[in-house]
């Protein structure tokens, strides 16, 4: 099982190879954890998040639009970070 803690440290390895830093955002969704990085207050353009499995610890894009992800994003809980 993926907890908060280890997602967040997933997340951190996953965006530094990609020259981004800073975590802005995280949500806990039943199966998933969401996370978005970037700079916090500064617009973002086309910037997916990832989804952190929780069983495998798996990543995948976490992509909007899209009607299935609006709603699992609807049904998350936002974790202060």
């Amino acid at each position: 099982m993926i907890d908060f803690h280890i997602a967040v440290e997933i997340a951190r390895k996953y965006y530094a190879e990609k020259g981004q830093q800073e975590l802005t955002k995280v949500y806990d969704a039943k199966k998933i954890w969401i996370v978005y990085a970037g700079k916090k207050d500064q617009p973002k353009f086309g910037n997916a998040g990832i989804a952190i499995d929780k069983e495998t610890g798996e990543i995948s894009r976490f992509i909007l639009p899209s009607r299935t992800n609006f709603e699992i994003l609807k049904n998350a809980t936002l974790i202060d970070i």
